[in-house]
């Protein structure tokens, strides 16, 4: 009896593995889609969560305040230079349409590190003692630049989702892109 019991369980764990080391059935298209919505969307959430931070920091002004701006823009800086060269870290599918949509997110985290090194610039060239609006009127020249990433983003995102069917199909059926559907 205690033969036929370990039997059985050893029979159930073996089809358990063998199921689990099945052959995979995400195309490399899907993987490709899936890893470029991972780091946009990361990237996004970290944006909104240190733009909330800094409006809150703005709405309770302190002796803090600059600071915690100043931190915030940091980490959405930060961020922007770890998207762009996430982006560029991706090897797209071997296909000519893989090709042209890695061509797009080249250009998009050019744009990506050109934002983020002059936000990085203007902060670091602020006074030491400067206050809220000294701050107010170094973000104003900045503002069209992140306006313009933002539709950037959108525009690339689309028009790499776009390059061909085989891409397309991937981010359909990539779960973190659901978000961008």
């Amino acid at each position: 009896m205690i033969r036929l019991g370990a039997t059985l369980l050893l029979s159930a764990t073996l089809v358990i593995l063998a199921a689990g080391c099945g052959g995979s059935d995400t195309s490399a298209e899907e993987e490709w889609a899936s890893d470029i919505c991972t780091a946009v969307s990361g990237w996004q959430d970290q944006v909104q969560q240190s733009t909330d931070e800094a409006r809150e920091a703005l709405q309770s002004p302190g002796s803090g305040t600059l600071a915690a701006i100043d931190a915030e823009v940091r980490e959405i800086t930060d961020a922007t230079d770890e998207l762009g060269d996430d982006l560029r870290e991706l090897e797209p599918p071997d296909t000519e349409a893989g090709e042209q949509a890695k061509r797009e997110l080249d250009t998009f985290a050019s744009q990506l590190e050109a934002t983020a090194t002059n936000t990085k610039e203007t902060f670091d060239n602020l006074p030491e003692d400067a206050g809220i609006t000294e701050l107010a009127n170094a973000l104003e020249p900045l503002l069209p630049s992140i306006q313009s990433l933002i539709e950037s983003a959108s525009s690339t995102f689309t028009a790499v989702k776009e390059s061909g069917s085989e891409l397309e199909q991937g981010f359909d059926d990539a779960d973190s892109c659901e978000r961008y559907s």
